[in-house]
C-alpha cells in the first residue's frame, strides 16, 4: 500500500517548484488539485490576501512565505471540507452563529458589516466569498455533531470538580443563576473539546483518503 505524505511535505515541495508569483499579469492555472477540486494561482493569491487583511498582518519579505503557507494549507482544508460536506448533502448551519463571525470579523478590523465589505472590495476579494468561507466551517461544525453526537462520554467526575473549583473562587457563591450559568458553561467547554477532538479525526481521516496533487 501506498503511503500517502501529510500536507506540510507537500507545501514544502510547492514553494520549491513555485518560488515566486507575481501579482502582475498573472496566468491563472491549476496548481493544485484535491481530489476533483482544483486551486488555481488566482485561489492562492486571494487566500494570500484575505489572511493578511483578517489577522491584520502586512505581508512583507520576511513573512511571505509563511503566509503562502498558510494559504496553501487553508485552501486544501476547506476544499477537504467542501467535499465531504457535498458528499452528505449538509446544508444545514447555525445561522446565528454565522451573525456571530461577521460581526466578530467586522470588529477586530474597526469596522461596522459595511466597513468589512468594502475593505473586502478594495482588495479585489469578495464578500460572499468570506460568508461561503464561514458557512463551510458551520456546516463542517453541524455534520460532525450529527456523526458523533450519541459518542460524546464527559468524565462527570472531572466536570463536578472543575465546577466545584470555580463556584468557590466567587465572592458570593449562593447565587444560583450565576452557579447554573458556571455548570452550563463548563459542561459545554467539555463538550466543545469532544467535538474538536472527532473533528481533527474525521479532516484526518479524509485527509488520509484524498489525493492532493501539485501541478
Amino acid at each position: 500500500m501506498k503511503k500517502k505524505l501529510p500536507i506540510f511535505f507537500f507545501i514544502i515541495v510547492f514553494f520549491l517548484l513555485q518560488n515566486k508569483i507575481v501579482h502582475s499579469q498573472i496566468n491563472n492555472k491549476i496548481i493544485i488539485s484535491v481530489g476533483n477540486y482544483p486551486i488555481t494561482t488566482i485561489d492562492l493569491l486571494k487566500e494570500i490576501k484575505l489572511i493578511a487583511i483578517l489577522s491584520g498582518t502586512d505581508i512583507n519579505q520576511n513573512n511571505r512565505e509563511q503566509i503562502k503557507g498558510l494559504a496553501v494549507k487553508s485552501l486544501i482544508k476547506r476544499n477537504i471540507k467542501e467535499s465531504e460536506i457535498k458528499r452528505r448533502n449538509i446544508y444545514k448551519y447555525n445561522k446565528k452563529q454565522l451573525n456571530g463571525l461577521i460581526l466578530n470579523t467586522s470588529t477586530k478590523l474597526g469596522v461596522d458589516q459595511q466597513g468589512l465589505e468594502q475593505i473586502l472590495e478594495r482588495n479585489n476579494l469578495s464578500y460572499k466569498e468570506l460568508i461561503n468561507r464561514f458557512e463551510t466551517d458551520l456546516k463542517w461544525n453541524y455534520m460532525i455533531f450529527q456523526i458523533y453526537k450519541n459518542k460524546i462520554s464527559l468524565n462527570t467526575a472531572e466536570i463536578e470538580n472543575k465546577i466545584q473549583v470555580k463556584i468557590e473562587s466567587l465572592k458570593d457563591n449562593s447565587n444560583q443563576n450565576e452557579i447554573n450559568f458556571i455548570k452550563e458553561q463548563i459542561i459545554n467547554q467539555e463538550k466543545e473539546k469532544k467535538l474538536k477532538m472527532f473533528s481533527n479525526m474525521h479532516f484526518s481521516n479524509l485527509e488520509r483518503s484524498i489525493q492532493i496533487k501539485f501541478l
